[in-house]
């Protein structure tokens, strides 16, 4: 029955948000729901009244300020506590709530395991205020003690910590330390603080950290700590309250909402402890006296009770009936009814617990289910009872509802060891299970596959349809491979676009290369999302055990290396790991290092291909090519290490060196009295996604005296769909510096026409795959004809890389073609030649970019 169970009001008018919040309380309370503050009023003023109210601010008639007001000012109401939900983030919103009464305010989205906490923490209050037979206090003033509670600020942060002394220094004395180790002398100290602000984020031990050992002290186990943070990820929340934090504020902080928390919690601490010296106080003089020892059992929020030497029931607190659904006369009448509602697994131990006569307390923990079918668990402790003669006078025993707490400690154990979004194994699990697989196999004397499966161009699909979609083809894929593999197979997600897969042999299985191939085949074929079809691809790289590694590491590192060679050759490819995979990898690793090295002390260095008009004849501009001359291998071809740049996160590094060169090099011939042409800058989409990007151009410009038409930002389309978002501000901030911009490869990429709308391009340059047989395939030559067409209806320049014959130059002509870039004209030269070609070709006055 729910009418024994916490009666909860939640007022929302969103249905997908009052859906949102039953779904997360529905398993500990009775729920009640309004859409409106009229009839969130109507509600809260039936009997019995709600416990507490979940109120959102905005309604559509009354707001959540208006019914506040008016459920704190009617007398039936007006203790109810009410917390407020918004997603509003206005200044002051927050401190309206509070002075209006509010007990606490919970913003959106909403973190489940802290609503839980908040409300759990408001009901405690609550039950220990009506048993004290005191009026609710409002949360913002200080609490009303014989002397000024102490707390405790944890921060390495100098100015956090002004600003909590000087917000909190009227009510509360104040002490201070600025690192974990300082926190944990003060608590064991002789000056024990009564709450602690602790910061997360700190050098050496941080707050998590710091708050474990502090409750491991007999004087900080019953202090409140409340975390202080930036962080506001689900798993950090879980975490801190699974080490007994007792609550979360996240920077930058709402003043108002800290003397809230750090006065609730101050209450709430109080109070227990002031019951539990009345318990002591009451103990020591009615120690052998059941009626007394009833009296005590009521003033706790614990299941309490005592079982005579017969086994009878003497007594049962009425907090047996919130935690069970049972009343205390149902356990009176019928002894053998708690064994009949803990769980068969645990039913064997709590019988050995109950029986056990030594004279000591001692805990339990076990599961039992409660009247309405939700499963509790409880905490039991239990102690024999004898009198001064050594007479058996029974057992007294309580039992703790900590269904909150394991909640949060299975919730923590599925973060660490399950991927959030499809709840395979992570990487730490796959670790523990790898490990399993090898001490099994050596055992049996067996063998097993590793398999590396990665996603061929997900991040570009993943940020160009976005990542609610993403994560529905995620889940679709994983559901896709898991239907597929055999029942003993592990499955795990490590990362964005990354599975792994442990792979046992069995007798009638198809082979690991067939599976494998199976699995690419599968992943080929569409996926319906949200009504349309997405492809995508994967490679898979395998590794063998024993033969290819005999411990986890190296088997994951050579299935990776497999993978990556099957990721060089191409998509959709299977490759098995070979001992000279290994030595590539080792060489690709080495040349990354000396990349490294490259880029900042001078081994690298520029040539130019000019590009000319094919009506005038005359330089129009050049592209800007970057080299490197390695000091024992001699000149490193691009295709060696730009893509390698673009793998290990040096293209940044690398652009940068060319933009600067580029720059400076204009500048030297603009100097000696030539007219270079505007200057063509290749682009990555790591430096275009950068915040500082367009910055440094213009630094790089100011720096050397250039106007921004002298250079122009060539780019791919599949670079500028990366972060489409970010690299549409970024093209825009480009164009309104003056940068002419030129897409590459343009017909190749992905969505190729979509976004020529969206920003200012200048140029288009027509792909040499297309320019090669132009004159030869009519394919290619209608591909040509229509690129060079949608470039004149949207008034583009049109160049054509890779021309190398004048038939091609010709034919291009004959299209509409404006420009050409090709060995016909130059290779690409170093500059000093570059230097002696300008002083023999005409160039253009008007693609100089000079004023």
């Amino acid at each position: 029955m729910n009418a024994m169970r916490t009666r909860l009001l939640i007022v929302d008018d969103v249905p997908e948000n009052l859906h949102t919040l039953m779904e997360i309380l529905r398993g500990d309370y009775a729920l009640l729901a309004a859409t409106s503050g009229q009839q969130a009023l109507q509600l809260a003023r039936r009997l019995p009244p709600p416990d507490l109210i979940l109120l959102d601010i905005r309604l559509p008639d009354l707001d959540g300020y208006a019914v506040l007001q008016t459920l704190k000012a009617e007398t039936a109401t007006a203790a109810i506590p009410v917390i407020l939900i918004s997603v509003l983030n206005e200044p002051g919103e927050e401190s309206r709530g509070l002075a209006l009464g509010a007990v606490d305010y919970i913003s959106r989205p909403v973190n489940a395991d802290l609503l839980r906490r908040r409300i759990a923490d408001q009901l405690e209050l609550q039950r220990y205020r009506q048993r004290l037979g005191l009026e609710i206090s409002h949360p913002v003033l200080a609490p009303a003690v014989h002397r000024r509670p102490c707390l405790l600020v944890v921060d390495d942060m100098p100015e956090n910590i002004h600003e909590l002394i000087e917000a909190l220094k009227d009510d509360y004395a104040i002490q201070v330390a600025r690192s974990g180790v300082e926190a944990i002398e003060q608590v064991a100290g002789p000056h024990t603080p009564d709450l602690i602000l602790l910061d997360v984020l700190m050098p050496g031990m941080d707050g998590y950290e710091t708050c474990r050992r502090i409750k491991t002290l007999p004087a900080g186990n019953r202090i409140p700590v409340l975390f202080v943070t930036v962080v506001d990820a689900v798993e950090h929340k879980v975490r801190g309250f699974a080490l007994g934090g007792a609550d979360y504020i996240t920077k930058p902080f709402d003043i108002d909402e800290v003397r809230a928390r750090v006065c609730t919690h101050l209450e709430l601490a109080r109070l227990r402890q002031h019951l539990e010296s009345m318990v002591a106080e009451r103990t020591a003089h009615l120690e052998e006296s059941e009626q007394n020892y009833r009296i005590l059992a009521e003033y706790s929020p614990n299941w309490e009770y005592w079982l005579g030497p017969d086994g009878q029931y003497r007594y049962v607190s009425p907090a047996c009936e919130s935690i069970s659904g049972y009343r205390p006369e149902d356990f009176l009448a019928d002894p053998g009814l708690m064994e009949r509602l803990i769980h068969p697994a645990d039913l064997e131990a709590w019988r050995e617990h109950v029986h056990d006569d030594q004279a000591r307390l001692s805990a339990l923990i076990f599961c039992l289910q409660a009247r309405d079918g939700s499963e509790r668990w409880i905490e039991h402790l239990c102690q024999p009872v004898y009198d001064r003669n050594g007479r058996f006078l029974g057992r007294r025993g309580s039992n703790t509802d900590i269904t909150l707490r394991r909640r949060m400690e299975h919730r923590l154990e599925f973060i660490t060891h399950r991927d959030p979004l499809t709840g395979l194994p992570n990487r730490v699990l796959l670790h523990e299970l790898l490990q399993q697989a090898i001490t099994q196999a050596e055992h049996s004397g067996g063998g097993f596959a590793l398999l590396f499966i990665d996603l061929d161009d997900f991040k570009t699909i993943n940020e160009s349809l976005g990542y609610n979609l993403g994560d529905l083809l995620i889940l679709a894929i994983s559901r896709r491979l898991q239907e597929l593999l055999p029942e003993d197979t592990t499955l795990a997600r490590i990362g964005g676009d990354e599975f792994v897969l442990i792979l046992g042999h069995q007798a009638g299985q198809p082979g690991v290369d067939l599976l494998a191939q199976d699995l690419i085949d599968a992943l080929g074929k569409p996926f319906a999302i949200d009504g349309n079809p997405i492809y995508i691809g994967a490679s898979i790289g395998v590794a063998l055990y024993p033969s290819d590694g005999q411990d986890v590491e190296t088997l994951l590192c050579n299935a990776e290396t497999a993978l990556h060679q099957a990721k060089q050759q191409g998509q959709r490819l299977l490759r098995f790991f070979s001992p000279e995979m290994t030595q590539r990898a080792r060489e690709r690793l080495h040349l990354e290092a000396e990349l490294r090295r490259a880029i900042t002390h001078d081994e690298l260095f520029l040539v130019y291909q000019p590009q000319v008009n094919l009506t005038t004849s005359k330089l129009v501009g050049m592209e800007a090519l970057v080299r490197w001359r390695h000091p024992e291998r001699g000149l490193i071809p691009p295709n060696a290490f730009i893509p390698l740049a673009e793998e290990s996160g040096l293209v940044v590094s690398l652009g940068d060196w060319v933009l600067r060169a580029a720059c400076r090099q204009l500048r030297a011939w603009l100097d000696a009295g030539l007219t270079p042409p505007r200057t063509a800058i290749n682009i990555s989409a790591a430096q275009l996604s950068e915040d500082q990007f367009v910055g440094r151009i213009a630094e790089q410009l100011r720096l050397y005296v250039l106007s921004p038409q002298s250079i122009e930002v060539e780019l791919t389309e599949t670079c500028v769909m990366v972060d489409s978002e970010r690299s549409f501000q970024s093209l825009a901030e480009l164009h309104a510096l003056g940068v002419h911009l030129s897409i590459d490869d343009f017909g190749t990429g992905y969505s190729s026409l979509a976004y020529l709308q969206q920003i200012a391009v200048n140029k288009l340059k027509i792909d040499l795959s297309f320019v090669r047989d132009v004159t030869t395939n009519p394919n290619n030559a209608a591909i040509v004809r229509a690129i060079i067409a949608l470039g004149k209806s949207l008034d583009l320049e049109i160049i054509a890389e890779g021309v190398e014959s004048p038939e091609q130059a010709d034919h291009l002509r004959s299209l509409g073609c404006d420009s050409i870039q090709g060995y016909l004209i130059s290779r690409p030269l170093p500059a000093d030649e570059m230097a002696a070609w300008l002083r023999q070709w005409p160039a253009s006055s008007e693609q100089t970019g000079q004023a």
